[in-house]
């Protein structure tokens, strides 16, 4: 997969280098949960600015505890096949956040499935029975 991601333009060579960034083609463990804990930690700090009201007019006022709340919103976004946005936050709470946040939770959905994927390669390399 290396040698794949030296030839042809940069277009062809982009997902292999991707890869490799990413996952270390397949042999990291390290690599993706450090992604994802530095997605997680962007996404928390971010929401937690919001919840703080730092730089908002108004935040929600049914938040009692904005660091616990802005730590387990961006874990939901991270892991979105457990459920949890759902459970712990409703429909109304998404829909009262800004669209720069929607968008950050959105991005940190869509990223978090391939660095979960390179997190259970990396998993399997490891553990794997030779």
């Amino acid at each position: 997969m290396y040698f794949a991601g030296q030839i042809g333009s940069i277009w062809q060579r982009l997902p292999y280098l991707l890869f490799g960034l990413f996952s270390d083609y397949g042999y990291s463990m390290a690599r993706p949960a450090l992604w994802l804990a530095g997605l997680w930690a962007f996404g928390f700090v971010a929401f937690w600015g919001y919840l703080m009201g730092c730089c908002v007019p108004a935040p929600l006022e049914e938040v009692s505890a904005p660091m616990g709340s802005a730590m387990g919103l961006s874990f939901s976004n991270l892991f979105p096949l457990f459920g949890f946005g759902r459970v712990f936050f409703g429909a109304e709470f998404m829909a009262s956040l800004p669209p720069v946040l929607k968008l950050l939770a959105g991005f940190q959905t869509v990223a978090s499935l391939p660095l979960l994927f390179f997190l259970g390669l990396g998993l399997r390399q490891r553990f794997r029975l030779r």
